[in-house]
């Protein structure tokens, strides 16, 4: 039996396509925009408190959003290519929010535990990391696996570029106008309009033109 979820959302705006094979767990706390596209294998399991989908919003084959977090909203003119992977986390604090004109290669990994904002016209490359949560890196009476995680938020303040196979860490605000290098592993805050790269990574140049090359 085929569901039709737009029966069933809270809010449906006009030319929603919802392709066979698509599940959604909770569609009565989903508010969708218009000319909004779910591809086969969309997969979204428990219940958020609120999601929010704009217009113009594509959600490619497979991907994939889990938890019961705060809210999940997602601005207009938005694509999330094959296979990205959503968790929204659980508890205070706990959301993903993305701007308009955003996408999202295939592979990308989102995590919403401490808070994830994604500014509007951010291009974010395949397979890219975005972990607001993590493991406690210090020796506690339990393993890893079994002690709380560690929670912080990661912002990405507008028009940024993380290339392929980025990794940001916890507690880190991308500025306007950044590019992250592919296979970067960004660890700090970051000075609006700059190019960074490396492992961990660092300033490399001014992006402005006529700016002088930093060593």
């Amino acid at each position: 039996m085929i569901t039709d979820y737009r029966r069933r959302f809270k809010s449906c705006g006009k030319d929603v396509v919802i392709e066979d094979g698509v599940e959604i767990e909770h569609p009565e706390v989903m508010e969708v925009g218009d000319r909004v596209y779910l591809y086969r294998g969309f997969r979204m399991i428990e219940r958020p408190q609120l999601v929010r989908i704009g217009s113009d919003v594509s959600f490619y084959p497979n991907s994939f959003i889990q938890g019961p977090g705060e809210r999940f909203e997602v601005a207009d003119h938005v694509d999330f290519f094959p296979n990205t992977y959503i968790s929204l986390g659980k508890g205070a604090g706990a959301f993903v929010t993305i701007g308009h004109h955003t996408h999202f290669a295939p592979g990308c990994c989102l995590y919403g535990h401490g808070g994830l904002t994604i500014g509007p016209y951010c291009n974010i490359a395949a397979h890219c990391v975005l972990a607001t949560v993590g493991h406690d890196p210090v020796i506690r009476d339990q393993p890893m696996a079994l002690a709380p995680g560690c929670c912080a938020p990661i912002t990405l303040v507008e028009d940024v570029w993380l290339g392929a196979n980025v990794t940001v860490t916890s507690n880190v605000t991308i500025a306007k106008g950044c590019i992250i290098g592919a296979n970067a592993v960004m660890n700090k805050n970051t000075e609006p309009f700059g190019l960074y790269a490396g492992v961990p990574a660092r300033r490399v140049r001014e992006r402005r033109q006529g700016d002088k090359v930093r060593g």
